[in-house]
């Protein structure tokens, strides 16, 4: 039988990044802590811990934090069940979550729900790409994430497609993707159609982080491009991301939730409207009978179903 103290200080450690942080959130000592994770590390007979700076959980070490995570959810919903939510303990639900989501209809979703429960949201912003590992190493209890194969122990929801349209303002458009006798409207994207990879080799992209491959794969698609044949700002913020390309640093991949008032607006255009990405989300859980993700599922299904593409 696993100590539950024990476990707390693991999953503290790793959070806080070491030991030193963790004694001042567990209000013990240093040594206390360690002797926690070396009486765990005993009873599982492993390592758990990397000891680098930061802390890092071993692959078994983030096995004992998913567990510790799932026990802590059905004993918020356990405590819910007997004495109702308590607002003296309220319940965290640790959400994985890409930042364009975020950004757009994913906030509006929860908010009304988590205030009626007075419950607590922990939101782990990364690539819709990565946030499945989230869930897998039990930092998360749920994600939204591109990966619809659900994961050993958990379920997988379609929640909706985002379209993502490639824009530029038309300063940068006449600037880098005009030819010099052309003498359309700026507001015009028709006599932008015909964008060649010379082009796109000399205009400046805005991407969001080396992690974020949908640039990449929008080129190497559509313009049979490879890494190394474009330059490219790199702003890991999704909204200093659109404000890079609103300021005329870059033309970029947009969420269409974002660009089409934009466009509406006449503040962007779109350089390839026969050419976009459409990037599919699923929402991925533990197979546990806790209530807390069952509502967020359906508070974000029902938002999804009015944002997202559903076809």
């Amino acid at each position: 039988m696993l100590e539950y103290a024990n476990l707390k200080a693991l999953a503290v450690v790793v959070s806080e990044g070491g030991f030193d942080r963790a004694a001042k959130v567990l209000h013990i000592t240093q040594s206390a802590v360690s002797q926690r994770i070396r009486q765990l590390e005993e009873k599982v007979g492993q390592s758990l811990l990397i000891r680098s700076n930061p802390v890092v959980a071993t692959p078994t070490g983030k096995r004992l934090l998913r567990h510790y995570s799932q026990v802590q959810l059905l004993e918020s919903e356990l405590r819910a069940e007997m004495d109702a939510d308590d607002p003296n303990h309220p319940t965290t639900v640790r959400i994985a979550v890409n930042a364009d989501s975020l950004a757009t209809w994913f906030l509006p979703a929860l908010a009304g729900m988590f205030s009626r429960h007075a419950w607590l949201l922990e939101l782990i912003v990364d690539d819709e790409s990565y946030t499945h590992h989230l869930l897998k190493n039990g930092e998360a209890v749920g994600c939204v994430t591109t990966t619809e194969v659900p994961m050993a122990g958990c379920s997988s929801e379609f929640l909706g497609t985002m379209e993502y349209l490639c824009v530029a303002t038309p300063e940068f458009a006449a600037r880098y993707f005009s030819e010099p006798s052309d003498t359309t409207s700026l507001s015009n994207t028709s006599s932008f159609n015909a964008i060649n990879q010379a082009q796109l080799a000399k205009a400046p992209a805005v991407v969001f982080s080396t992690k974020d491959k949908l640039h990449e794969k929008f080129l190497a698609q559509y313009f049979n491009m490879t890494p190394g044949q474009w330059w490219q700002h790199t702003i890991p913020s999704s909204e200093s991301f659109l404000e890079a390309i609103n300021l005329s640093l870059g033309y970029g991949l947009v969420g269409h939730l974002q660009a089409k008032p934009l466009i509406d607006r006449g503040i962007l255009i779109e350089l390839t409207p026969e050419r976009r990405m459409r990037v599919p989300l699923f929402w991925q859980h533990w197979n546990i009978k806790a209530k807390q993700t069952t509502l967020v599922y359906r508070a974000l299904a029902a938002t999804a179903q009015h944002n997202l593409l559903q076809a």
